[in-house]
């Protein structure tokens, strides 16, 4: 619906530009036509008559100079018009006239010209040739499409002579049908040439197969040509094969001869025959062909007579030109190879394109796979140094794996041959304590003389104090100490007097000289000052506890 109403108010608007063109014309405009014919101002409003394009135009006149002129494209017409003093009039270039009918009119290219077009109006009453030309080569490209979409749409020409007599009408018609009389009696004749020549063929195809030279079924009973084909054969095609079908004719002949004198088989025999059969084929076929041709020559002559024949009028007869029929229909048909060759320009450019962006998608895709190819590359000999790095560290991490065993192997010996000296030494220190002999000091009361020796107690006491504390400070044994304590206990038992009667043993010596001091010596190998109860005080001292002995030379050495 919206494309209909768009169209009628593009017919309405076009409408009344014509209108508007009318209305600037003056009234007693007209134009000489070619076949006589006055074209008036009137014609351009008549019925039927829409305007299908309209535009200013450059009419090149014999002189080569441009006229200005005003193209009015109708429905069946093509005018130009010239403006002078704000009116319209038919333009007048060169004695030619300015209304140009559409029934016979050739559009062609003006050649290095991209805005030039020529019109030219094949008109029985004579041609004309027209050259315009426009501002751009799309106005050029435009108008011609539009001259030819008008020229395959227009109707007919009408003719309308007043002048012509019933009776002339009467035997032109008459003369007509004589002449398609004559012409389907022809058409008939050559129906039954061609009949009886495709009986000629089958009977010598028939008396072929009974001698037994070649099958039936081998060759086709039939011409080469048919009458009532829409071409015209082509005799000269045939007489070529004729002429070749006659050298391999002589040929085979010739080899017969050879087959004579030496006779192998009846192959050459039946290749005769057969080239025999396929020339009489194209003679009859060439037959038939030249005597349609004569026919269509014989009518077409006729209806060349009959269309330039003269008439009072100076009118051509409603009657069908041959003339103007094959320039129209060469006209259409170059207009239709000319839109053949656009939509092939289109398709081979479409084509093209489609070549060019596969190519550059091919490109893109090709270098993406050398770009990937590249990466790949790289990617491998990165991996190829990781790999010869972790070898190398494999390789550093077994030697490293080897010499830890081999510290931890050492270690172990180290460690093994520790423990055994550590045994070694506690033998040793066990077998040292064992040996050393163990001294008590046990104080003793004495008789006569109260408090005797205390002042060397006190002194014995106190060393043995002083060398308790230092052993707790000094983990070394400091033999000065035990000498000095030796020391002092001598002085004391020096001092002292026997009072008491000590007993015999292996210890008699030291009990002896401990008894004047109070005090009494234990060899169970700890040296202790002991003070024994007196009835008056009760204390106990341990001078020297666990002292071990150890004689050096003339020293005597204490280990607590």
């Amino acid at each position: 619906v919206i494309a209909a109403v768009d169209l009628r108010v593009s017919e309405n608007e076009r409408h009344q530009r014509l209108q508007g063109v009318w209305n600037r014309m003056e009234n007693r405009s007209s134009a000489k036509l070619k076949n006589g014919h006055t074209f008036r101002k009137q014609d351009m409003m008549g019925p039927g008559q829409t305007l299908q394009h309209q535009g200013l135009l450059l009419w090149k006149t014999a002189t080569g100079r441009l006229k200005d002129v005003l193209a009015l494209l109708l429905s069946d017409t093509l005018i130009f018009l010239q403006e002078k003093d704000q009116k319209y009039t038919f333009a007048t270039v060169d004695q030619k006239p300015p209304v140009i009918a559409l029934q016979k009119l050739i559009v062609r290219e003006v050649a290095n010209e991209e805005r030039g077009m020529f019109l030219i109006s094949a008109s029985a009453a004579g041609p004309e040739m027209y050259e315009v030309h426009t501002s751009s080569k799309e106005e050029r490209n435009t108008w011609m499409r539009l001259i030819r979409e008008a020229v395959e749409s227009c109707p007919e020409e009408e003719e309308e002579d007043a002048s012509e007599s019933e009776e002339e009408k009467r035997a032109a018609e008459a003369r007509m049908q004589k002449i398609y009389k004559l012409q389907e009696n022809l058409m008939s004749q050559d129906q039954q040439i061609c009949s009886s020549l495709e009986e000629k063929l089958q009977i010598y195809t028939e008396l072929s197969a009974l001698s037994g030279m070649m099958k039936t079924s081998l060759v086709e009973p039939r011409l080469l040509v048919q009458p009532h084909s829409e071409e015209l054969p082509q005799a000269a095609v045939l007489l070529a094969a004729a002429l070749q079908e006659g050298e391999n004719k002589y040929k085979h002949i010739s080899h017969s001869r050879l087959v004579n004198l030496y006779p192998v088989c009846g192959f050459v025999q039946y290749q005769i025959v057969q080239s025999v059969q396929s020339l009489t084929q194209l003679l009859y076929s060439l037959q038939a062909a030249v005597t349609i041709q004569d026919s269509c020559y014989e009518v077409q002559r006729l209806f060349l007579q009959e269309t330039g024949r003269p008439y009072p009028g100076a009118q051509r007869p409603h009657l069908p030109s041959i003339r103007g029929s094959t320039l129209q229909e060469q006209e259409k048909q170059r207009n239709l190879a000319q839109r053949l060759q656009g939509q092939l320009r289109q398709e081979k450019e479409r084509w093209e394109r489609a070549c060019q962006a596969r190519e550059s998608q091919q490109g893109e895709q090709e270098s993406k796979l050398e770009e990937r190819e590249r990466q790949y590359h790289l990617e491998m000999e990165r991996l190829r140094c990781k790999k010869e790095e972790l070898d190398q560290q494999q390789q550093e991490y077994q030697q490293s794996l080897e010499r830890l065993r081999e510290g931890q192997r050492s270690v172990e010996r180290d460690r093994e041959h520790l423990g055994n000296q550590q045994k070694l030494l506690q033998t040793w220190k066990q077998d040292q304590q064992t040996t050393l002999p163990h001294m008590d000091l046990v104080p003793i009361q004495p008789r006569d003389h109260a408090g005797n020796g205390s002042v060397f107690v006190n002194e014995a006491a106190f060393t043995s104090t002083s060398i308790n504390n230092h052993h707790i400070h000094r983990k070394g044994s400091d033999p000065s100490t035990h000498n000095c304590l030796n020391t002092f206990l001598a002085r004391s038992n020096s001092r002292q007097t026997p009072t008491a009667k000590t007993p015999h043993g292996p210890h008699s010596d030291s009990q002896r000289w401990a008894m004047g001091t109070g005090y009494h010596y234990s060899p169970a190998g700890s040296l202790g000052l002991q003070h024994m109860p007196n009835g008056r005080n009760d204390h106990q001292v341990n001078v020297l506890p666990n002292v071990k002995c150890q004689k050096k030379g003339n020293v005597t050495i204490s280990d607590f």
